[in-house]
């Protein structure tokens, strides 16, 4: 990995933290140690698949596929807030 892809790789943990804390459809993501690890490790297996991506195209990416280790409460295994649903409408 790059310097500049582990700047966009944090980068981008950066803004999914500050969007998933103020996301009021998911209350469950509050951005604790175990939860922020998590988190890193899906960016990293995310840019490690694209070494091209940078910060924005990450972020878009993690939201389209839709799935994370972050579950909800009820441990339905989606992740399910207004940008995923924007990132997974057609058009």
């Amino acid at each position: 990995m790059t310097p500049e892809l582990a700047a966009d790789v944090l980068e981008a943990l950066l803004l999914l933290h500050e969007e998933l804390s103020a996301d009021p459809e998911a209350p469950w993501y509050v951005g604790t140690p175990d939860q922020t690890q998590v988190l890193h490790d899906e960016l990293w297996l995310l840019a490690g698949a694209n070494p091209e991506i940078n910060c924005a195209a990450l972020v878009e990416r993690w939201y389209s596929g839709g799935r994370s280790k972050l579950l909800p409460v009820n441990c339905t295994g989606e992740l399910v807030s207004s940008r995923h649903q924007m990132a997974l409408s057609p058009g």
